[in-house]
């Protein structure tokens, strides 16, 4: 006879998907909000009771599973990117089950798996150290594609504003890591003089501090940003507009933007 204890099993999977959300955030480069993310963890959890009902067919499983997941990102990052986003966490849930399942096998912790949900009875410390593991996999993960990242391809940043529109020569650069104090979106720098004909009507005045000293820069958010490199599919991001002074002329955006 199978024992399942709820507190565990509400309390494993309500940590396990605020996990996989933390770790979709990170890859797909999107600010997970705390309670947005305990809203999707908890929703998550409750969903884990159908592990208590009696077995579902396969198709209805997999497609409870499907719109679980779907509730859980859209609880989490919003609509924007739904799919996307949807995407990361299925390959990462699959991924970290399949580790917790080498981990169980390997160390004999009581699993129970039934209607796509899982059980497993494991201690504080495993639990520990399977999350600090799946963040070094992560990183090194993060690594490898950024040593892989060319940063000196030639790109095209187009910004729209209402009915006004500017092409600017782009420059990925690691050096840019401004970001909004206010809606965490990077920041976008470009030459002021190259946006004369694009007027916002809402801005507002963002520090910031580098090595060569401190200021401020105005920002602003248009109604979209295409960055298109010399060899590739063009890529609408979500990022603010920094006007600034640049020597090069150039938009200065950070590489993590072309991800995904």
């Amino acid at each position: 006879m199978q024992v399942i204890y709820l507190d565990v099993l509400l309390i494993f999977n309500l940590y396990m998907n605020y996990l996989l959300l933390a770790l979709t955030a990170r890859l797909a480069h999107i600010k997970l909000v705390f309670w947005r993310g305990l809203l999707g963890a908890v929703i998550g959890s409750l969903a884990s009771l159908s592990l208590l009902l009696p077995e579902y067919p396969f198709w209805f499983s997999s497609l409870l599973k499907f719109f679980t997941a779907l509730l859980i990102c859209l609880s989490a990052f919003g609509k924007r990117r739904l799919l996307r986003n949807c995407t990361v966490f299925f390959g990462i849930s699959f991924l970290t089950a399949g580790a917790l399942y080498a981990v169980s096998a390997v160390s004999q912790i009581h699993t129970v798996q039934q209607n796509g949900c899982f059980y497993f009875d494991i201690s504080l410390s495993y639990l520990i150290g399977f999350t600090v593991f799946a963040y070094l996999i992560l990183s090194v993960i993060q690594f490898l594609y950024d040593r892989n990242q060319i940063a000196d391809k030639i790109y095209l940043v187009t910004v729209r504003y209402q009915s006004q529109t500017a092409t600017l020569n782009g420059l990925a650069d690691t050096g840019n890591s401004l970001t909004d104090f206010y809606s965490g979106k990077p920041v976008i720098i470009c030459d002021s003089s190259l946006l004369e004909n694009i007027r916002p009507e809402h801005s507002h005045i963002l520090p910031y501090f580098t090595v060569a000293g401190s200021g401020t820069i105005k920002v602003f958010e248009p109604d979209e940003i295409i960055i298109s490199p010399d060899c590739g599919m063009p890529k609408a991001v979500d990022a603010l507009i920094g006007l600034g002074e640049q020597e090069n002329g150039k938009a200065i955006f950070n590489p993590k933007l072309m991800r995904f």
